[in-house]
């Protein structure tokens, strides 16, 4: 007995995948009907299926496609061959799959039985519900964006094509651990010349953002429930990580210096990791003093505590020679010092990279390569060619003199809107001497979150100051990054928002 005219079923069945522009080969979608038949009951279990000839013969196929179609079938456990007695429908169980829409012989979709569906951790849950989410918009002043017109795409271009024509088929395999070796060199002595940072190349261990950069630190010299201590306000994925990776978070209200120093006291346990912005604290955008910095290298030292310098934009400073690394003050290796090319040169680059202490180097790279694998080593290698040519330190020159124009275009801009404002101390400016974002500041007063929904909805991203709180700290405010924004753009920007400025600050 063979199943209900499955032959006529599936001649109305194949027109519908074909208007649905089903591109797949006809056997491949033979075999997703036979099997989505199956599964959802309407193919019976236990019956006998047409030969191979009979349906191929029905359906004007050729018989080769039908023979394979029922080889697949049968690998899968669908069918099962008779010893001289035809082909059979094995018996399945169907609860809770999910066949897709061509379930029946009028194409019509059942009901799906009911199930429980599966819902996010509590770790998924803080991540949706966290406040940054509604700012990624591509608008103007939206942070995280850089001007990608000024970037060297013709220079770059030539030089991935030199290196394509120089690669060599073993730079297509796993490569160096934590990163192509000659990129380390390269970056090991740019950061030794601008940012004073101590190391050498052994030390330096590729990723693709700041953010892999943290979770590997916080993989390898965390446990769950070691507490990390916070800027507040702070850099959002740093303390989300932190979270994932089960640390104890604490935070401290930035003063005018940085993140002040935890009094040394008994009874009062050191944490076990400190992040810091000590070149350009974000979002607020105050330096650390260099007193300040070496206070929290005598602290690192007598506690065993391991700070993390995540020195993001450092290389954009517009008022004097920029702060020395904090990794360069230390003599006793407890800083971790982290670097990102996505602020510099463009956002999808994707390479950042860790400078570990020298005797966890080895354990550093080893580990990325295990967990994260080793990126893309063409653009590691056009990378390395780039900064060791000279090209980076150019890029550099030439777009802090852009960048530094278009922070006082805003600045500037913001002065001349909220004059009133300012001048009676209900707004002012934080931030800009380096970087490329100011931060509005307000009063606590002012609910930033709906003054930056109301920009938004006015085309201009503006994320709330509020929104890098922890804890229950209230800042008000708006963060206004610039790089991404012509200059001559600035200014109407600001005045297309001046008068919800105005209305938030009276």
């Amino acid at each position: 007995m063979y199943t209900v005219a499955l032959h006529e079923w599936l001649k109305q069945q194949l027109p519908l995948v074909r208007a649905a522009e089903d591109r797949r080969p006809i056997g491949a979608q033979l075999t997703a009907l036979i099997r989505n038949g199956i599964l959802n009951g309407t193919l019976s279990p236990a019956l006998r299926i047409p030969s191979s000839r009979m349906l191929a013969t029905e359906l004007g196929l050729a018989r080769n496609t039908v023979v394979s179609v029922y080889e697949q079938l049968q690998m899968e456990g669908l069918l099962v061959a008779g010893h001289g007695s035809g082909t059979y429908i094995c018996r399945v169980a169907r609860e809770g799959v999910d066949t897709g829409p061509w379930r029946d012989a009028e194409g019509v979709s059942e009901p799906a039985s009911a199930h429980t569906p599966l819902s996010l951790s509590a770790r998924g849950k803080a991540y949706l519900h966290h406040p940054m989410h509604r700012y990624w918009r591509p608008q103007p002043f939206r942070g995280a964006l850089m001007d990608a017109s000024l970037f060297p795409h013709a220079l770059w271009n030539r030089i991935q094509q030199q290196q394509m024509r120089l690669l060599d088929p073993l730079d297509l395999g796993e490569g160096d651990a934590g990163g192509l070796m000659a990129l380390k060199r390269a970056i090991a002595d740019h950061i030794r010349t601008a940012r004073g940072v101590r190391c050498q190349p052994e030390q330096v261990v590729i990723t693709d953002s700041t953010t892999e950069s943290l979770e590997l630190v916080a993989r390898l010299l965390c446990d769950a429930g070691d507490t990390i201590l916070l800027e507040n306000p702070c850099y959002w994925a740093a303390a989300q990580t932190a979270a994932d990776h089960g640390l104890h978070l604490t935070h401290c209200d930035v003063d005018e210096w940085g993140l002040p120093v935890p009094p040394s006291s008994e009874g009062l346990s050191a944490p076990r990791l400190v992040y810091l912005t000590p070149s350009n604290q974000f979002p607020l955008g105050n330096p650390m003093s260099v007193e300040r910095r070496l206070e929290w290298i005598e602290y690192a030292r007598a506690h065993g505590t391991v700070l993390i310098e995540d020195d993001y934009d450092s290389e954009y400073r517009f008022n004097g020679e920029p702060f020395p690394s904090l990794q360069g003050l230390d003599t006793t290796d407890h800083v971790v010092y982290l670097g990102t090319f996505s602020k510099t040169l463009y956002r999808g680059i994707r390479i950042a990279f860790i400078v570990a202490p020298p005797h966890l180097a080895q354990v550093f790279a080893d580990a990325s390569s295990d967990f994260y694998r080793d990126g893309d080593l063409l653009l590691q290698q056009v990378l390395a060619h780039f900064i060791r040519e000279g090209h980076f330190a150019t890029h550099i020159r030439r777009t802090r003199l852009e960048y530094a124009a278009r922070r006082e275009a805003l600045a500037q801009a913001l002065q001349q809107e909220l004059a009133d404002a300012m001048a009676a101390g209900r707004a002012s400016i934080s931030g800009g001497a380096a970087g490329v974002h100011l931060t509005l500041r307000f009063g606590a007063h002012v609910d930033d979150r709906a003054l930056a929904a109301r920009c938004e909805d006015m085309g201009v991203t503006t994320p709330p100051l509020s929104a890098y709180c922890l804890g229950n700290a209230r800042m008000s405010g708006l963060v206004l990054s610039y790089a991404a924004t012509p200059r001559e753009s600035i200014a109407p920007l600001v005045v297309r928002i001046g008068a919800l400025l105005r209305e938030a600050t009276r």
